[in-house]
């Protein structure tokens, strides 16, 4: 289908990509690994149709001549249910919090490095629901203004590759890689979104 020559289109669009997601023994890695390592590549790898672990149409790069400007990042953790190990979801929340860390690479040039807590989500559920023991965890604070704001954002120029790298940091006797190999049941998502401004051809 011929774009419309001279006419694009602007859209505020966040983009994400999973560093693990699933439950015990049917996880999903980040960009196809077939486990987490010590270091992680996301952003690396197309959709294929699953939204659930990214939306990235391409491998590390928007197709045609489509932009971004990144405006915000933020990393989500999920725990439900988690079992093995002497393992519970707030010791996986604990841990991941303070042994995640996260870098943005843009043409191969290091353009942003922060630990999860510096990368609240901005959403998700908060608080117990009553009777029920379960107490619900969020990366921050569960409100739109609570993300992490660039003080000045972040290019992707036409065509120029970009990825997310996880590196996972022992802190103590704790371990969140060795913990990961523990968990003997529960749900575990987490994942990484870069947020701002699409801009693409008018079809």
């Amino acid at each position: 289908m011929p774009k419309i020559r001279g006419a694009r289109e602007k859209r505020h669009q966040p983009f994400w990509d999973s560093l693990i997601r699933g439950t015990a023994g049917s996880y999903t890695f980040a960009s196809g690994a077939n486990a987490l390592g010590a270091t992680n590549n996301l952003f690396q790898t197309q959709s294929g149709g699953n939204l659930a672990i990214t939306n990235m149409e391409g491998s590390g790069v928007f197709p045609s001549d489509q932009t971004y400007r990144i405006l915000a990042m933020r990393v989500g953790l999920h725990f439900r249910g988690i079992t093995g190990g002497g393992l519970t979801d707030h010791i996986m929340y604990h841990r991941a919090a303070c042994q995640l860390f996260w870098e943005l690479f843009v043409a191969q040039k290091s353009a942003f490095q922060a630990y999860t807590p510096y990368l609240p989500l901005g959403g998700g559920l908060f608080g117990d629901v009553g009777n029920d023991t379960t107490v619900y965890f969020n990366n921050g604070n569960p409100g739109m203004d609570a993300t992490m704001v660039l003080a000045r954002s972040i290019a992707l120029p036409a065509r120029q590759n970009f990825r997310v790298v996880n590196t996972i940091v022992a802190c103590g006797a704790a371990n969140f890689l060795t913990d990961i190999g523990s968990v003997t049941g529960g749900e575990i998502w987490i994942w990484y979104t870069v947020d701002g401004l699409h801009v693409r051809d008018i079809l």
